[in-house]
């Protein structure tokens, strides 16, 4: 058996672990012909968990709404077999209403994993954040500007202009572009936006991960979400969870080359969720396909975007996650 977890069985990342049950039941619902029964769901922050199903709040914008949708039936929900990805994305049951809300049915990917030991990371994938209509907006957004004043702060160094700081105002483009070239997005097509361990609780705006940006950092980043030594069980080690992880990526690369939908896909803002515990098992999974959109064109997803190309990088960031992998895996010594 495989230290990784993938195969047939997928499950999606859960928000919060360890809320209390007993909320109503959610409606037996019917999708791609399977008809699952009534269940109980525990909520925390709109987000439903029960036993091996997660339940995420339907996206309220009608464009993120259907391009989540309109991918996770793609892969999981098609009549057509053989689709690489089927391992690499979680399944997905359709949608289910409670108390007048919608929520996307959907396995859970910490279901398997120990629940006192686990170790995530939420990997925003490819060279740009952003979607091409989003760089054309010129609404100027007092609170975005806030947020980066706030970031600049804490980088001590200026990165907004004289011209925002006069109106206190700046686009979305201008912040999203800002966020991907302070981080390792832009150079690395890649970047690590929470981290969540039994010593640590890490996200982008409450810690340094938002600019997080040289190859050496991410790395040190990277290595603090597997294990330490002294917290791995039964004999195990974490090289060998990092060696499982690099196993499942290269894998990830594999099937990714091989489908036609990827290569018909623009791929923007997705996260690459990373799962390990204290066994050293080890999984990776794509989640979050709310800008996710059919490209007019095949696209090669390794090379640099332009504006009008459409191209997201997506295996430029995979490419650079391997190579931090495979110096992880060979690395001489382990805290």
């Amino acid at each position: 058996k495989s230290p990784m977890l993938g195969g047939d069985r997928n499950m999606v990342y859960a928000a919060h672990v360890g809320a209390p049950s007993g909320a109503p039941s959610v409606e037996a619902v019917v999708c791609c012909g399977r008809k699952d029964p009534q269940v109980a769901a525990f909520g925390h922050g709109g987000v439903f968990v029960e036993g091996a199903f997660f339940y995420k709040p339907r996206p309220k914008a009608r464009d993120r709404y259907e391009n989540e949708r309109r991918f996770l039936e793609l892969i999981c929900c098609s009549c057509e077999s053989g689709e690489p990805l089927r391992a690499f994305v979680p399944n997905f049951y359709g949608e289910v209403e409670r108390d007048g809300a919608w929520f996307f049915k959907m396995d859970d990917l910490l279901h398997a994993f120990s629940l006192r030991g686990r170790h995530i990371a939420d990997l925003k994938m490819g060279l740009r954040t952003f979607a091409e209509s989003e760089a054309q907006s010129a609404k100027p957004r007092a609170d975005l500007f806030e947020r980066m004043e706030r970031m600049e702060e804490r980088l001590g160094s200026r990165v907004l202009t004289d011209a925002e700081r006069a109106s206190r105002s700046m686009t979305k483009a201008r912040w999203m572009a800002l966020r991907d070239s302070l981080s390792s997005t832009s150079a690395l097509g890649f970047r690590i936006d929470a981290l969540l361990t039994p010593r640590a609780h890490l996200t982008a705006f409450d810690s340094g991960l938002f600019h997080t940006r040289a190859r050496a950092d991410v790395i040190a980043a990277l290595r603090s979400f597997f294990p330490r030594r002294g917290e791995c069980e039964g004999g195990s080690h974490p090289r060998q969870a990092a060696a499982a992880l690099l196993a499942r990526v290269r894998e990830l690369r594999g099937a990714l080359t091989r489908s036609a939908v990827f290569s018909r896909h623009e791929l923007i803002g997705t996260t690459l969720l990373l799962v390990a515990d204290e066994t050293c098992r080890a999984g990776a999974w794509m989640i979050d396909f709310g800008v996710t959109r059919e490209a007019p064109a095949p696209l090669q997803h390794d090379v640099p975007w332009v504006p009008g190309n459409r191209e997201d990088g997506y295996l430029l960031g995979l490419a650079s996650l391997t190579e931090m992998l495979q110096e992880l895996v060979a690395a001489d010594e382990w805290d």
